[in-house]
């Protein structure tokens, strides 16, 4: 049954709006639009209104002869005095920073390798730094400032538990979406109305933070505007965030996509309603020395107890679910159907962690570092004052090493063993160990295979004896292609199109690859898998504009943008 609320609330405004983005989406975007720039017209107008006065009073009082002119002069007297005070405000209010660890280029190098690889393909903003927190969230963050977003500071906000539970495949088709929205080459009306939500968040914490009554104006601003702001443009927001998965498929294909956006959902639905609540009853157990240290253990218990029953009870629920009228996240269905991906199944196991592939020799480390933040804020260490923790950083150009203790090792050597230390906390960060990052690999991970490469040996075996199937010869194909080359999968491609001339997906991916080439029949076979296949007509016309765009041809550029547009809007 659909309940619905006061009108005159943020949340009835928000489901009255939703008839209106499903009929009349122009007049929708418009008003949503007309929201946004309420705001930024708003903390404008202040500083404008005591530039403006300055220039009134100093003209009234040259010109002021009659008892009235006096009065007008001294009424902007008041309204510069009030603008110049909320401006003052403006300028000095502090924007709360994300906390968590920073990482330079030298602690994670390959990390920062693959940003760069990826910005090849976007043209994203410069990132001034990247934190990694005890979140299960992914995001680019920009900060501003002072109390007007003219200057920013750009933020990469990543969580570990995002790098502990995906590959490192998928954490760069995780990693591709959030740059590609970031980067707003496609989707400048909805970007421009998501950041500037994440700009009201960040104010309204802020602002409510403070106690001075200079501050007082703003903060009540920010009391009515912001639940209105996201009443009006949640579904901006959506929108935004199903144009980031388009971007995601400039990267890895839609299946790929699909699971990667399946292991983050279900393996964050899973830690919040699963792994915490057992790891906070083991820390009421024993509040000094737990059980378990949440992160150490995490990936272990993740390859474990998500099981494939498990999996899909979970994800069964998340498919069922929908986004509540603040929730700027389109539901999981919707994403799925919008990358046309409706046939899911559960990802392979991941083996080797992105955060082991991208955090090298400082992965130890900062496991470490946060696992200790964890017990000094959540167990029996807090009540002392010498456990207050503080936004650890691995920017800091000197650090401060803590020894571990034997415990500690042993936590360092087996994720799923319980561990048996009494943890200390530090305010400076943590030097990596060398030994112990690279007895973690070996222990962990040297008896295994990447998932993939076990499939790829395997039916390499079977075709070397017997016939493959239509669907293990694709397989076969498209692991060729990632472990041998393109050139070695074209051969195979060919192959299973000898046996079937209209397979779909063979033709979409020889497409690809000749489009990758700059080879320009790859665009004639790209319209052929487009006309077989209506699933992959959006990634095909994002390939298609990027071809064109980088061989001049503007025209025909924008009309497959455009084409992949409606695609997206109909889907």
């Amino acid at each position: 049954m659909i309940s619905f609320s006061n009108p005159f609330s943020a949340k009835g405004i928000s489901q009255a709006l939703d008839g209106l983005y499903e009929k009349q989406e122009k007049v929708y975007f418009a008003l949503a639009a007309l929201t946004t720039g309420l705001g930024y017209f708003m903390l404008a107008l202040f500083p404008l209104l005591a530039f403006i006065g300055i220039f009134k009073i100093l003209g009234g009082m040259a010109n002021a002869s009659t008892f009235m002119a006096w009065i007008g002069v001294l009424v902007w007297m008041g309204i510069t005095a009030v603008a110049a005070i909320i401006s003052y405000s403006m300028a000095t209010v502090k924007i709360q920073m994300p906390s968590g660890l920073g990482l330079k280029e030298d602690k994670a190098p390959k990390l920062h390798e693959l940003i760069n690889e990826i910005k090849q393909t976007y043209s994203v903003p410069k990132i001034d730094r990247i934190i990694v927190h005890d979140h299960c969230e992914l995001d680019m963050v920009s900060v501003p400032r002072f109390g007007l977003p003219l200057l920013t500071t750009n933020i990469l906000y990543i969580g570990l538990p995002v790098l502990q539970c995906l590959s490192p495949t998928y954490f760069k088709g995780a990693l591709a979406r959030k740059l590609g929205q970031f980067s707003a080459q496609h989707n400048r009306l909805t970007h421009w109305i998501y950041r500037w939500r994440q700009y009201c968040f960040q104010y309204q914490r802020s602002y409510n933070r403070t106690k001075s009554p200079i501050y007082q104006p703003l903060k009540w601003f920010f009391k009515f505007y912001t639940p209105m702001l996201e009443a009006f443009t949640v579904h901006a927001a959506r929108r935004d965030e199903m144009e980031a998965d388009m971007y995601a498929l400039q990267i890895v294909n839609d299946e790929e996509l699909a699971d990667v956006i399946l292991q983050l959902e279900v393996s964050k639905q899973f830690l919040k309603t699963k792994y915490w609540p057992k790891l906070f009853a083991m820390l009421r157990k024993n509040p000094q020395n737990p059980e378990r240290l949440p992160h150490i253990s995490m990936q272990g218990v993740l390859r474990k107890a998500l099981t494939e029953n498990e999996f899909a009870q979970t994800m069964k629920e998340l498919l069922n679910n929908e986004p509540t009228w603040r929730d700027g996240m389109p539901s999981l269905i919707g994403r799925l159907e919008h990358i046309g991906q409706t046939k899911l199944n559960m990802p392979p196991p991941v083996m080797e962690s992105a955060a082991q592939r991208y955090l090298g020799d400082a992965f130890s480390a900062v496991i470490k570092l946060l696992d200790k933040q964890w017990l000094a804020k959540n167990g029996k260490l807090k009540k002392s004052k010498s456990t207050s923790t503080t936004d650890v950083s691995f920017e800091d150009e000197e650090t401060t090493p803590v020894k571990e203790n034997k415990a500690n090792s042993a936590v360092q050597q087996s994720p799923a063993a319980p561990a048996q230390t009494q943890a200390k906390t530090t305010s400076a960060p943590l030097e990596t160990n060398e030994h112990d990052a690279s007895m973690l690999e070996t222990t962990e991970f040297a008896e295994d295979m990447p998932i993939e490469e076990k499939k790829f040996r395997t039916l390499r075996d079977k075709a070397s004896k017997a016939m493959l199937s239509q669907n293990e010869a694709y397989e076969y194909a498209t692991l060729t292609e990632k472990f041998e080359g393109k050139a070695a999968a074209i051969v195979m491609y060919q192959k299973i199109l000898k046996q079937d001339s209209s397979h779909a997906k063979t033709i979409f991916a020889v497409g690809r690859i000749l489009l990758s080439q700059n080879d320009q029949s790859g665009v004639k076979i790209l319209e052929k898998a487009m006309q077989l296949d209506k699933g992959c007509v959006a990634q095909a016309c994002w390939m298609l504009a990027k071809y064109f765009k980088a061989t001049g041809n503007d025209e025909l550029s924008k009309s497959y943008l455009e084409r992949a547009a409606n695609v997206s809007a109909a889907a």
